[in-house]
């Protein structure tokens, strides 16, 4: 879609924000969920807004229904102009989406309706953990916020701390500055999607800042090491626009995908050839084969690697670096030349599973792009484009919370991320003060003393940078719908918690966020009337060469006696609920899973061979044991599973997330053990051993919208 069309679409949503009716002016448009029998059909009205389903940061637009309703009030009918937001789409101009759009963004509009979010202000009147709360007015929660966070920037600021999406935007930006103003630490991030590993990989190597952008749509030949980039890894629905040009958007064209990962991933089942790694063993492949590429003379850029990196590779052990894999020599000889010999040839790496080697693995395979020439060239790796301020980092979050007094909560949930024994419950309970700002009691804000809810990212103003974009990009967000309920956007919490102790601080709003960057000629209204600001980006040349950095190896480090637990354990992030926050969506818990297609509960995915061994068929309820902790699954027996390894989807499991999730599955980070990845950020979602054990009895019934895989059936092999 081109920009005129765009604006035929968007033109009237302010007229229709000012719609009066009978002459008369009317109120802003307040959006409710009104079955469609209900309401007098009337013109759509589209607006741009941004995607808060995970951090890529997609542009949407999202469509609004004007009618009317009849309405009874004290025993009198009324009719009632209402806004119902009815659908959202990707937003054509915007780069990253191109107008397309993930389930989970989809499913953005249950969150906006949810009938469990917190309606206003709320004080705790139970035990922390229990979810236990009462209305408070926002005067008296201000008043008790300034007074703790006072007596806390008296004694010692170092004790506040502010945990936030690792997105960078005017919101991140405005907390920031905010623990600045308190002299407190900068504010970190929990998620096990906040990508530090790629981020910590890409400064090592190239010193660049943020996540680097893979040109995958104008490559010949791709090579996927650990980066499920076609389900939960950095931008899903980025990579798989990119994909498809890959496939089929050029003609004459077909790129091939090799995919080298630990479990049949969604990107693992779309790939021409699935390489099946041993766990935590990704860079000891992608050393072998730039070893392989410098023994047969087939790199063309070798001159670019550092010194040391270069001698290392040299003298790695290609023998034992190749059985480690568990992949056949002649596999690896095979792809090593074929990427060697393709015209754009693309090696795309990550941490979908984190071990404690993983940024090993990410830094080798940036030096194997670096031997393919294809830094900065079409169909290859990109450096990111700056961004206006650095986002939120990592850290080894219990014991950050062990050393803190207060807590602010900005939609983070690390009792669910962090389940590790007691040990971040118990540094939740003797705190001095937990406050969120979520919308929802999650887990973690069953905890909280206060609760001063935001408002739905549909009915805020809000400019958010892109994980990963092709442009230096900004997604914008005008507020289009008055709020549902009594929530305020949590700049002007902070700004009135921080006038009420009389410190100076100005939240960042979008448009101060986005100004500096506004070329000649176009203004504030027109980025708010596209939903976005995307301008071409310069590659620097010194950009493109690796710093004389080191390259090391070592083997994965897992927890547990292999005597006593002989299978290793891989949480992973879901299609469905990504690393949980979606979980509270019904349709969320009603999209078949793509390798299982079971709904509503996720199993424990398990390979024939062990399934056999322990009398286990799907369906079956099985116990799952680690050294610390166990659960309960039902199984699923998947006939591409890796001997030995068995996974699960992260995101059910919640003690407290609204009626539709709480309760509902399992956790499966509350059974993994305190390992940490090299960098000690990091914990390392693979390292964990387990043993499994059938149960006699029926647990949770694992419904699948097909019980048969399609290997079983007449056009399959099994």
């Amino acid at each position: 879609m081109d920009r005129r069309n765009f604006f035929k679409i968007v033109s009237t949503v302010s007229a229709g924000v000012a719609t009066s009716s009978c002459g008369k002016k009317s109120d802003a448009l307040i959006p409710l969920l009104v079955p469609d029998h209900e309401i007098v059909p009337g013109e759509e009205h589209w607006s741009p807004s941004v995607c808060s389903g995970c951090g890529a940061g997609c542009g949407v637009i999202v469509r609004v229904m004007e009618g009317q309703r009849t309405i009874e009030r004290n025993g009198e009918k009324f009719r009632e102009q209402i806004a119902c937001v009815k659908k959202i789409e990707g937003n054509p101009l915007d780069p990253v989406s191109g107008g397309r759009l993930c389930a989970r963004g989809q499913a953005a509009l249950q969150s906006l309706y949810n009938p469990d979010r917190v309606r206003g202000p709320m004080r705790r009147m139970a035990a922390r953990g229990n979810a236990g709360f009462a209305e408070i007015s926002w005067d008296d929660a201000i008043a008790s916020v300034a007074e703790k966070l006072g007596k806390a920037r008296a004694s010692d600021p170092k004790k506040i701390l502010f945990l936030t999406a690792s997105q960078v935007s005017a919101r991140t930006l405005s907390i920031q500055r905010f623990v600045e103003s308190l002299g407190a630490p900068p504010p970190l991030t929990c998620s096990a999607s906040g990508l530090e590993t790629e981020r910590r990989a890409a400064d090592s190597v190239f010193g660049w800042k943020g996540l680097p952008r893979y040109d995958l749509g104008e490559a010949r030949y791709a090579l996927g090491v650990g980066a499920d980039f076609l389900g939960g890894w950095a931008s899903p629905v980025y990579y798989a626009r990119q994909f498809g040009r890959f496939r089929q958007g050029r003609p004459g064209i077909r790129g091939k995908l090799v995919q080298c990962e630990s479990r049949m991933s969604l990107t693992a089942s779309s790939a021409d050839e699935w390489l099946p790694l041993r766990p935590g063993s990704e860079p000891h492949l992608l050393i072998a084969l730039a070893r392989l590429l410098l023994n047969e003379k087939l790199s063309r850029n070798a001159e670019e690697l550092p010194p040391d990196v270069e001698e290392a590779m040299l003298s790695a052990n290609l023998a034992d670096l190749i059985s480690t894999t568990g992949i056949e020599e002649k596999r690896l000889r095979r792809v090593a030349r074929e990427l060697a010999e393709s015209e754009a040839p693309l090696v795309i790496s990550g941490a979908s599973v984190l071990h404690t080697n993983s940024l090993q693995a990410v830094i080798a395979a940036h030096y194997l792009n670096v031997m393919l020439g294809n830094v900065g060239k079409a169909g290859g790796m990109f450096p990111p484009i700056p961004a206006p301020a650095d986002g939120p980092q990592s850290a080894n979050i219990p014991l950050a919370l062990k050393g803190a007094d207060i807590l602010l909560l900005d939609s983070e949930n690390p009792v669910y991320a962090f389940s590790l024994g007691s040990a971040v419950t118990e540094a939740l309970t003797h705190m001095e003060m937990i406050v969120s700002f979520g919308p929802f009691i999650d887990d973690t804000a069953a905890y909280a003393d206060l609760i001063l809810p935001d408002h739905h990212l549909l009915e805020s103003r809000a400019a958010v940078v892109p994980a990963v974009s092709p442009k230096r990009s900004v997604a914008v967000s005008k507020q289009f719908i008055r709020p549902l309920y009594n929530t305020r956007a949590i700049e002007q919490t902070l700004g009135d918690t921080a006038h009420k102790m009389n410190i100076a601080f100005e939240p960042v709003t979008p448009e101060a966020f986005v100004k500096p960057f506004l070329p000649a000629g176009e203004n504030w209204d027109d980025v708010v009337r596209q939903g976005g600001l995307w301008l071409d980006a310069e590659l620097g040349s010194s950009a493109l060469k690796p710093v004389d950095a080191k390259l090391a190896w070592s083997d994965p480090v897992f927890e547990g006696a292999p005597e006593q637990y002989p299978l290793l354990f891989q949480p992973y992030l879901s299609l469905q609920y990504h690393d949980g926050r979606g979980a509270n969506l019904p349709w969320m818990q009603e999209l078949p899973d793509p390798t299982s297609s079971s709904m509503w509960n996720l199993p424990l995915e398990l390979d024939p061979q062990t399934a056999a061994r322990l009398e286990v068929t799907t369906g079956d309820s099985v116990r799952v044991e680690s050294a610390h902790g166990s659960l309960e699954a039902s199984a699923y027996v998947h006939p591409a599973a890796l001997p030995g390894v068995v996974s699960l989807a992260i995101g059910e499991g919640h003690t407290h997330f609204g009626r539709y999730a709480s309760g509902r599955g399992v956790n499966p980070l509350s059974i993994l053990a305190p390992v940490w990845d090299i960098s000690g950020t990091g914990l390392a979602l693979g390292a964990t051993r387990v043993r499994i054990r059938r149960l006699d009895r029926k647990g949770e019934e694992l419904i699948q919208f097909s019980p048969r895989d399609r290997e079983q059936g007449p056009w399959g092999y099994r």
